[in-house]
């Protein structure tokens, strides 16, 4: 999204982490430039990554990205964002010019239910998502037809990343620089001063970049980016093929591609790879070089000497080395194991079982993943699989977690050396108890369970602590999307996904009518 707004390099604007630092004010936005020529402006954002902390905010008077998450979605879809752009155009535009961007995220929630416009339930999948963004978008151009906006507006409908399979077991989708992740969707629909009985189209075979398409943004507000030197990856507006079919650039031009996911996530350097028309260099420390006009899906590589393609392997391989792009080491085992299942296993209900079996298959595999620990042992206490809860705890040590399981199993009960637990059972509760116990959320719950032996009001510390625990629970779900997703949000590092004191403690059988009420208030206040 910077690269499009920016018309720059990553390696120039220095965006490269989804959540901090953001753009530096000093970098030009075309919102800006939209802005200094009395457009009125907008960005309507459906969800993570893309908040105001980005500086992507920059130049827009209105940047929406006021999203309430809740159990059953975490984004504004963009049905939500278009009538909201829609309402914007009507009260606040007027007869005015406008530059607006609304991101959507809708496409990566493949777990999230939409319906037709009979009303019924699509199925939960990839493509159920796209007819429901078809359907809003056929929905939004009608609209703009009807208000006579259509055929004065430059619309660029855009995709930043592709929708990537399993075809790839060890490469990482968050770091997938083949093309099934990086060559998206591009449709450019010119404003023209006519109206056509028939609208024309057609269609460019070369490679253009997301940083193209914000040059073409800032030459169609009259103002173009000089480069202050040769660029090792130049840039192009699009301008000129708007026009006509015929790209005016160099046929062999070089387009960088790259993921700061690595760096941001210490998992590794920036990864990099190069393009120049069908050939891509992947500059791993085992470099892979594929002919894309002969091997479409890049699955067969190429020698690096590989005659017929040598001069343009070495001018890639020459650019990244003077931009000093190191090569990318194999990634740690760690890593591919623990995100190698599909979003739907983490997100759907009805495959929980499933996904407990599968945690427990890799966690033999990293059995020094702290991560897969956790979350298996999450899963665990949310299927209430007690076996596996108890067998988790014996083996890492982790007193609470054998505790709770072998009272649900209702075997002789292991010692539990916990502080905050002993809060629970012992008879007076001073000032030294509380002091070491240093889990917030436990401690509310402690106020309400005990609010006769803290001298407190029993009803409003359940009304604290149910809130508090809604909050948690909405910071958990957050965090298991984005474990679906594939570590691409900067989430709180406070949080993990993992059982906390106050879910272990209501897991106990002598609080269970307690955890019924305590859960079933989260779904009150969804409805």
């Amino acid at each position: 999204m910077a690269s499009l707004l920016t018309g720059l390099y990553p390696y120039q604007h220095k965006v490269r982490h989804n959540g901090g630092p953001g753009l530096a004010a000093e970098v030009e936005l075309a919102s800006e430039v939209a802005l200094d020529q009395d457009y009125r402006t907008s960005f309507f954002s459906g969800g993570a990554p893309v908040f105001r902390r980005t500086g992507l905010n920059q130049g827009f008077e209105l940047f929406d990205d006021n999203i309430v998450p809740s159990f059953r979605s975490l984004i504004r879809p963009f049905k939500q964002n278009a009538d909201a752009f829609r309402q914007w155009v009507s009260q606040d535009v007027g007869g005015m010019s406008f530059f607006s961007v609304i991101y959507v995220p809708d496409l990566l929630f493949t777990t999230t239910e939409t319906l037709t416009d009979l009303g019924e339930a699509r199925n939960l999948s990839f493509e159920s998502q796209r007819e429901e963004l078809d359907e809003s978008l056929f929905e939004l151009f009608q609209e703009l037809k009807s208000s006579g906006h259509w055929d004065s507006t430059t619309i660029f409908l855009v995709g930043l990343n592709g929708h990537t399979g399993n075809d790839r077991p060890k490469e990482l989708s968050s770091m997938n620089l083949h093309g099934e992740n990086t060559q998206v969707a591009l449709f450019i629909k010119p404003s023209q001063k006519k109206k056509r009985d028939e609208a024309i189209h057609w269609k460019i075979d070369q490679n253009v970049s997301l940083v193209d398409v914000g040059r073409t943004l800032f030459h169609l507000l009259g103002e173009s980016i000089v480069d202050q030197a040769p660029q090792s990856f130049p840039a192009q507006s699009l301008t000129e093929v708007m026009k006509s079919a015929t790209a005016t650039w160099p046929e062999d031009r070089p387009l960088l591609l790259e993921s700061g996911w690595g760096l941001w996530r210490k998992a590794g350097p920036l990864k990099t790879a190069a393009i120049s028309n069908h050939v891509l260099y992947i500059n791993d420390e085992k470099p892979r070089l594929y002919n894309t006009l002969v091997d479409r899906f890049e699955t067969n590589p190429l020698p690096l000497l590989q005659e017929s393609i040598l001069p343009t392997t070495q001018k890639l391989q020459n650019l990244l080395y003077r931009n000093q792009f190191v090569s990318f080491p194999p990634l740690l085992s760690e890593w591919t194991t623990k995100l190698s299942l599909p979003y739907s296993r983490w997100m759907r209900a009805d495959q929980e079982d499933l996904l407990l079996k599968d945690l427990k298959r890799l966690q033999s595999q990293q059995p020094g993943s702290l991560d897969l620990l956790n979350w298996t042992a999450q899963i665990a206490l949310n299927r209430k699989d007690w076996d596996t809860l108890k067998q988790l705890g014996q083996k890492n040590k982790i007193s609470t977690w054998q505790f709770v399981a072998e009272k649900n199993l209702n075997i002789k009960t292991a010692k539990v050396t916990d502080a905050c637990f002993d809060l629970v059972t012992v008879k007076t509760i001073g000032t030294d108890n509380l002091k070491n116990c240093n889990d917030a959320l436990f401690l509310e719950w402690i106020d309400w369970i005990r609010a006769d032996a803290r001298g407190l009001s029993r009803e409003t510390q359940r009304k604290r602590f149910e809130r508090s625990f809604r909050n948690y629970m909405m910071d958990q779900q957050i965090q298991r999307n984005n474990i679906a997703a594939g570590l691409i949000w900067d989430t709180s590092r406070d949080n993990i996904f993992a059982p906390s004191r106050v879910e272990l403690a209501l897991a106990l059988p002598e609080f269970s009518k307690l955890r019924n009420q305590v859960y079933k208030s989260l779904t009150i206040e969804e409805l």
